[in-house]
């Protein structure tokens, strides 16, 4: 069974850690910018890799016990484990959060929901609706909104097999 919450004691204090949420994500990503994460990725690559950052990243994905996400106290959280956090308990906590987020699933749905993102920002419906009409000889002129072209239908000019280079 997997265990969707986990509890921690530090400093006669109780955090628990569940799942991220859409506030705490935001707060990680700030904190792994520049930092290339696998699914091969270990525990204590990602701990060598945040280095200085981790008390930063343990405070955000722990919650004390009875505190909102949006009440934490980020910095003096991450001050307390920075003072009273043994590495163990950090690579455990990281290792939880591994399990509770699989990375591959949430990078990749992060990455498409950028991409959706900075789609709708720019205008464009990025390449998946675009090139549709384009890599589907069934799909060209399916809108109805697309010109097809100055060929006519009996030129022969324009049609799939023709020697033109233009597609």
């Amino acid at each position: 069974m997997n265990k969707k919450e986990f509890t921690y004691v530090i400093d006669g204090e109780t955090y628990t850690q569940r799942p991220l949420v859409l506030g705490q994500i935001g707060q990680i990503m700030g904190l792994v910018n520049g930092i290339e994460i696998t699914e091969s990725t270990t525990t204590g690559d990602i701990v060598a890799l945040l280095d200085d950052r981790l008390p930063e990243a343990v405070a955000v994905i722990l919650t004390p016990r009875g505190v909102k996400i949006k009440d934490k106290d980020l910095p003096a959280i991450a001050d307390r484990f920075r003072e009273h956090m043994d590495l163990q308990t950090a690579m455990e906590v990281v290792d939880n959060f591994l399990s509770l987020n699989p990375i591959a699933s949430v990078l990749e749905r992060l990455t498409g929901t950028m991409a959706a993102i900075m789609g709708v920002m720019t205008g464009s419906r990025g390449p998946s609706l675009s090139s549709r009409g384009e890599t589907s000889p069934e799909g060209t002129g399916s809108s109805g909104d697309t010109p097809r072209g100055n060929a006519s239908p009996t030129s022969g000019k324009g049609r799939a097999g023709s020697s033109s280079g233009k597609r």
